[in-house]
């Protein structure tokens, strides 16, 4: 008589905490930036983090104060002075700085959030974080589940798909002038009014079918993280084995017929 058992070697640990939290936790470190430090009981990064933020966004302010006198100053100026090209100078370069400072308190406020979910989950491999950090930043879910390599493909996808939105965007906007300004547009008569309408609809439709490539990049940078997440602890070993040994089966468990314990064998399986 044989007895077959199945022992599934799973070593996976459970997930002490809910997912449910870990979502909470994203959303109110959104919500309130610092909440998540707070909540984990490390209050001197709550307060790195709104120093950060506060000194970004307060230089961006004081330098976009100065961007737009400068702009007045350069719409002031009469279209013959020779001081036009001096002030254009002065106001790109402080736009530019403006837009760094205002990149800078991005930078601390997503670090936050980031910050908030990895230590939160510290003791664990948490899917619902590793699906929630892809979704703020796309490869981020990779590098928490330590696939490294993955990121630069998702961001060789994402900086190609982008050149290639917007150079079929550059052309559509081309030839949408053109079609436009026709029969005084740049191409002077050289392209007929349908040549130039159909080259705009082709630009167009490459750069919606980008757009649509790009968005399924980044998705599949969400469903990615997420798989990888719940794999990450799985036993994906080579050991595999059968095993058979004799056994004496319990009357209780033998037919009927028998008034004594059955002798047999036990085959186990590994896996």
């Amino acid at each position: 008589m044989f007895s077959f058992s199945q022992l599934a070697n799973t070593n996976k640990s459970p997930h002490l905490k809910d997912s449910l939290k870990t979502k909470q936790l994203w959303f109110a470190a959104q919500i309130l930036p610092g909440s998540g430090q707070i909540y984990n009981k490390q209050y001197w990064k709550a307060a790195a983090f709104y120093t950060g933020m506060g000194s970004m966004l307060y230089m961006g302010i004081n330098t976009n104060k100065t961007y737009k006198l400068y702009l007045s100053d350069y719409n002031k100026l009469n279209p013959a002075s020779s001081n036009r090209d001096f002030y254009k100078k002065l106001y790109l370069k402080e736009k530019q700085t403006r837009n760094l400072y205002l990149a800078g308190a991005g930078v601390f406020y997503l670090a936050s959030v980031v910050d908030a979910l990895v230590v939160y989950n510290k003791n664990e491999h948490s899917p619902a974080a590793a699906t929630i950090l892809s979704t703020v930043i796309p490869g981020a879910g990779q590098v928490y589940n330590r696939k490294l390599w993955k990121v630069p493909v998702i961001y060789g996808g994402i900086s190609t798909l982008c050149f290639l939105v917007d150079w079929n965007n550059r052309g559509y906007v081309r030839f949408k002038r053109a079609l436009r300004q026709y029969p005084d547009d740049e191409f002077n008569g050289l392209r007929t009014e349908a040549e130039i309408k159909l080259y705009r609809d082709i630009y167009r439709k490459n750069r919606d079918i980008c757009i649509a490539g790009l968005i399924g990049v980044y998705v599949l940078n969400i469903i990615d993280a997420n798989v990888d997440a719940h794999f990450y602890d799985w036993n994906v070993n080579d050991d595999l084995s059968f095993h058979v040994e004799p056994t004496i089966i319990n009357n209780n468990f033998a037919s009927t017929a028998y008034a004594q314990p059955a002798f047999g064998l036990n085959c186990t399986f590994n896996f």
